[in-house]
């Protein structure tokens, strides 16, 4: 009996002090900013990132996208905005709201290597609470390329919807690309997509805080 006492608060022991050196590490490589080299260029457009407290997600004006792509998505002429997230698939489909979340399935994406989709929803109008980055359109361009390289696609090249109902009336699910786990979360995607455009942002986190902590040196407007 003691003897498995021991076993399992070393195991405790050990798995504590990954957590925290986890933490440590997320926040040293949060607060670290990336030093791409500046863009210059005359004409600038918005970039928004949304977050629900813990997700974070690219939210593009739909004038800065192709209409071949906005057809292919199906958002409607009337949108203004459409937003892409990319994440564990489990957890998408499985907590629609945070009071939904269930220990299993929030172990299940710290802990286990996850499928992912991508989660898009469109809005008629910008909201406060976004943050605003202004981008050169070359940035631009790498963020779309990057956005829609996420997409896992059929063999005729075509878009893998899920059979998932979605939130509301103007978001739905798609099949991605990639593996969720606690070292690449659906922070860290958003955060590459912003060092492949060269804006300033972390060298790594998978919190949402730490990407945000570094947009008043990515070229922000209010």
């Amino acid at each position: 009996m003691r003897k498995g006492l021991k076993y399992f608060l070393r195991t405790l022991l050990v798995f504590l002090s990954g957590v925290v050196l986890y933490l440590l590490v997320a926040l040293l490589l949060s607060l670290w900013q990336t030093s791409p080299e500046p863009v210059a260029c005359e004409a600038r457009a918005p970039l928004y990132l949304t977050t629900n407290g813990l997700h974070l997600n690219f939210v593009i004006p739909t004038e800065l996208m192709a209409a071949e792509t906005l057809a292919v998505l199906a958002i409607p002429e009337s949108a203004a905005y459409v937003s892409f997230g990319w994440g564990d698939r489990g957890f998408y489909l499985q907590t629609p709201r945070w009071q939904d979340l269930r220990p299993g399935v929030a172990a299940k994406a710290l802990f286990w290597k996850s499928e992912t989709a991508m989660h898009v929803d469109y809005y008629n109008h910008k909201y406060r609470s976004w943050k605003k980055l202004q981008l050169c359109l070359e940035q631009y361009r790498q963020i779309r390329k990057y956005v829609m390289a996420s997409f896992q696609r059929k063999e005729d090249g075509r878009l893998g919807p899920i059979d998932f109902p979605g939130y509301n009336a103007t978001d739905r699910f798609y099949e991605a690309k990639g593996i969720y786990t606690a070292f690449y979360t659906c922070n860290n995607w958003v955060n590459e997509g912003l060092k492949r455009a060269a804006v300033p942002t972390a060298v790594w986190s998978p919190f949402d805080r730490g990407v945000l902590h570094h947009l008043g040196n990515g070229r922000r407007a209010d």
